[in-house]
């Protein structure tokens, strides 16, 4: 095989790795290397503040290229890391939650494909449901601000941060009562037929209830943050909701 096509047939096999995912990997060799062994607790104060300013830029651009992967599995592990280190035993502690991080994100991306399918993965609506949402016209009701509502569901459920996701989808419930006649999401439920009002009530009497809890519940003692678990199970009835959606504005 001619050495040229034997290159071009490696590339389309391994796929390279998308500019987000490149950086994320950067930054991560930055941390492993970071001479935090250089600095301890008996140090001098103002080295310590050095060490865990110049750790703590690093750490933060580390997070943000990890969330816009879109891998809402590798997400959730940065969601609740404080990457404000203010002692050099907190930048030692940060590091080693870190590198549990590094090392998952490393193993994922052992996948040639991880690069291409990990954002697909982590939309919460369809990306090919979403593009048809969005060709939809503004004849008798403009989509526009539904289509807004699922794009920053999609980025808020990607990048881990589900009560931004949780609240986005009682939105979107909300909204579209009127698409289908009705002023009330229950109402839209009512008039489905049975085997659509089977899934869609899954939104109306478990996913409208989740976001009712992290919007209404006053602080306590002891906070319990929502997961991905407590909303991946309403991706498939939120899809077909929009497709109901799609052919509904599609009849007018």
């Amino acid at each position: 095989m001619h050495i040229a096509c034997h290159i071009n047939l490696v590339r389309s096999q391994n796929p390279p790795m998308t500019a987000t995912l490149q950086l994320a990997t950067k930054l991560a060799d930055e941390i492993e290397q970071f001479p935090l062994g250089n600095c301890g607790p008996s140090d001098d104060p103002d080295k310590q503040y050095a060490y865990c300013s110049a750790f703590r830029d690093v750490a933060k651009r580390f997070v943000s290229a990890v969330k816009r992967i879109g891998d809402p599995d590798i997400s959730s592990l940065v969601t609740e890391l404080d990457t404000s280190p203010e002692y050099i035993t907190q930048a030692h502690d940060l590091r080693g939650n870190l590198y549990v991080v590094i090392d998952a994100l490393r193993e994922a991306a052992q996948d040639a494909n991880y690069a291409v399918t990990a954002a697909a993965n982590g939309a919460f609506l369809s990306q090919d449901v979403l593009l048809s949402l969005k060709a939809m016209p503004a004849a008798r009701l403009d989509p526009a601000k539904l289509v807004r509502i699922c794009e920053e569901l999609n980025d808020a459920y990607a990048r881990g941060n589900y009560i931004s996701a949780s609240l986005l989808l009682r939105a979107a419930i909300n909204h579209v009562p009127s698409v289908f006649g009705v002023d009330t999401f229950s109402n839209v439920v009512a008039q489905s037929g049975r085997s659509i009002k089977a899934i869609l009530s899954r939104l109306n009497e478990d996913a409208r209830p989740i976001a009712d809890l992290h919007t209404h519940l006053l602080m306590r003692r002891r906070e319990q943050l929502p997961t991905k678990n407590q909303l991946e199970p309403y991706k498939a009835a939120f899809e077909v909701l929009i497709q109901e959606v799609i052919s509904s504005l599609a009849e007018t």
